[in-house]
């Protein structure tokens, strides 16, 4: 029903973890990234249906700013199935995530000098180092070749929409890899600590060029604030689980049993019913029960 939805491969996982097998719509929309505000645009929350957002900090935002309809439901990536299991990684092995662009707005920072603090951690004893790039920076030859001019793997997990194979791969990449950083906390920060990574921040500030903080400077301020805990010269090689936990929201996941009657889904129903049972269900969610906002 809503594009967005399907970012990431999220409805796919919660589908699967449901256990339904028809392809059945979200009655609303789904935060697709982290973030630190509500979870959605304001445009987002002026439509006429559910808004499903990950953790408490969002709802708080949520509550604050006066939107309603709001329910919290826990991050996409905490519903994926338990991983395999895997060979323990080399233990100074690093995962990198540069902070990115996205398709409607260009980064607005220095590459270069990114790839040059990478050789300094290099230099202090960890590797293999591994730059994630997002597709959009992967395919520029000029950024994609600082990083491997230097002898760093780089890879990407593909693009966010039609690739429902997207989080599977990028939880393999974290768990091939003993350390993960990135110069902004960011959605892989959390995924990270959740899977039992330690994570640090560490790198040159960067931006979006459309933004009131195109440098990324008072981002960065703000996350030094925020996640002391978390900057490379306090991180201590201690993976902080419980806040990664808790920034995807754990204490909201539910039970596939909730998450159907959440969603109103069916394990099984003909596939002539469906559509008329969600233009149903989401009228009736245009008034939320008080069971749903727990």
């Amino acid at each position: 029903m809503l594009a967005d939805n399907h970012y990431y491969g999220h409805l796919e996982v919660l589908r699967q973890y449901a256990g339904v097998e028809l392809p059945w719509p979200m009655p609303g929309r789904l935060q697709h990234g982290w973030t630190p505000g509500p979870g959605l645009g304001v445009t987002h929350f002026a439509e006429p249906w559910p808004k499903f957002v990950w953790a408490e900090r969002n709802l708080a935002q949520c509550r604050e700013a006066g939107y309603r309809d709001v329910v919290g439901l826990g991050s996409p990536w905490l519903y994926l199935p338990p991983p395999p299991p895997r060979r323990t990684p080399p233990p100074r092995s690093l995962l990198v995530y540069p902070f990115h662009g996205w398709e409607k707005e260009k980064l607005h920072g220095d590459m270069r000098a990114y790839a040059d603090a990478l050789d300094v951690l290099r230099a202090e004893g960890f590797g293999p180092i591994t730059v994630c790039l997002y597709w959009m920076e992967f395919e520029d030859a000029d950024i994609r070749g600082l990083f491997a001019e230097r002898g760093f793997e780089v890879i990407t997990n593909g693009r966010r929409d039609g690739n429902p194979s997207f989080l599977h791969g990028q939880r393999e990449s974290i768990l091939d890899h003993a350390y993960v950083t990135s110069n902004r906390v960011c959605t892989a920060t959390f995924y990270a600590l959740s899977a039992g990574r330690p994570f640090f921040l560490y790198g040159p500030s960067m931006g979006l060029s459309q933004t009131q903080d195109p440098s990324g400077e008072e981002f960065a301020a703000w996350q030094a604030r925020e996640f002391p805990e978390l900057l490379f010269e306090r991180f201590g090689d201690v993976c902080h689980r419980d806040l990664g936990l808790r920034e995807l929201g754990a204490p909201l996941v539910r039970s596939p049993e909730e998450l159907r009657r959440l969603l109103c889904w069916r394990k099984r129903q003909s596939p002539k019913l469906v559509k008329r049972r969600v233009a149903r269900e989401l009228w009736r969610f245009a008034a939320l029960r008080p069971w749903l906002t727990r």
